[in-house]
């Protein structure tokens, strides 16, 4: 599997583009607050019409906030979940143990429709700005989704508002291994000229 290597000079944005992978897999070297959040200083530059600027975000890097979030996220999914075994659980409390830190992106949602779709598509760009950037920094991630980013309980639980919800739950650490490219369809497969 390819292996980052140590970057002298930044990734064109092509480059970072095409090579960054998705990272499920990390060292245990920590990603602290202070390596993070000149990444997002950059990242919110993202398209969003109009400013609105719909986003948060939730921190947990050290071992009593990753914890905090395990056993919400366990409790979310024993709710959902009746019949779940413990070993079940006890998978999901060893997985997040291993991830360095989890980013909560939140996204504040507007009454109007057509405003709560422009911001979502704001957020999902800050987030690709955000991968990328990190990429070149040699940091990797997994984007999550899922039921869990709907759940009014697991919302509440996290200190979000009445007008929140998640966006997304990103794993964040130095990469252990890094996946082979997995192909796309070609573009030109897809593009239809108007005429």
């Amino acid at each position: 599997m390819p292996e980052i290597k140590q970057q002298t000079e930044a990734l064109s944005v092509r480059d970072a583009i095409r090579y960054r992978r998705t990272i499920r897999k990390f060292k245990e070297t920590p990603v602290t607050i202070e390596q993070l959040q000149p990444l997002l200083e950059d990242a919110v530059y993202a398209p969003n019409h109009k400013i609105t600027e719909p986003w948060r975000f939730l921190y947990a890097v050290t071992d009593e906030a990753k914890a905090a979030f395990v056993e919400r996220f366990i409790a979310f999914f024993q709710r959902n979940n009746p019949d779940v075994k413990e070993d079940k659980l006890n998978y999901y409390r060893d997985y997040f143990s291993k991830v360095p830190a989890l980013l909560l992106v939140v996204l504040k949602e507007d009454e109007n429709p057509v405003v709560r779709n422009d911001d979502f598509a704001a957020v999902s760009a800050l987030i690709q700005n955000l991968q990328l950037l990190a990429w070149d920094q040699g940091i990797g991630m997994v984007w999550k989704s899922g039921r869990i980013l709907y759940d009014k309980v697991f919302q509440q639980d996290m200190g979000l508002k009445e007008n929140e919800r998640f966006a997304a739950i990103l794993h964040i650490g130095y990469p252990e291994e890094v996946p082979e490219e997995k192909s796309r369809q070609k573009a030109s497969s897809l593009l239809t000229e108007i005429k």
